[in-house]
């Protein structure tokens, strides 16, 4: 098992599937957890992605699938919240 940890910036409010609301822009910490493939070559599968998001004064996190924060950042970078 490896964890990769990033960051990434939102300039704007962003929304995530799930949630009823925006989030505030920031900067937030995404993890991702692969595990190693039992195969001839080194190869990784995703078992999970999250996201550290602070609501009210408490810090949570939840999962998120790739392609919904791949299209939020994109959203941000385009000027608009999705």
């Amino acid at each position: 098992m490896r964890t990769t940890t990033s960051t990434i910036v939102f300039t704007r409010p962003f929304r995530l599937p799930g949630f009823d609301q925006a989030h505030a822009p920031g900067t937030f910490e995404v993890k991702t957890d692969e595990e190693r493939l039992d195969t001839a070559f080194e190869g990784w599968h995703r078992v999970a992605t999250t996201i550290r998001l602070v609501d009210r004064g408490r810090i949570q996190t939840w999962p998120v699938e790739p392609t919904d924060l791949d299209r939020a950042i994109a959203a941000d970078i385009a000027g608009g919240a999705e």
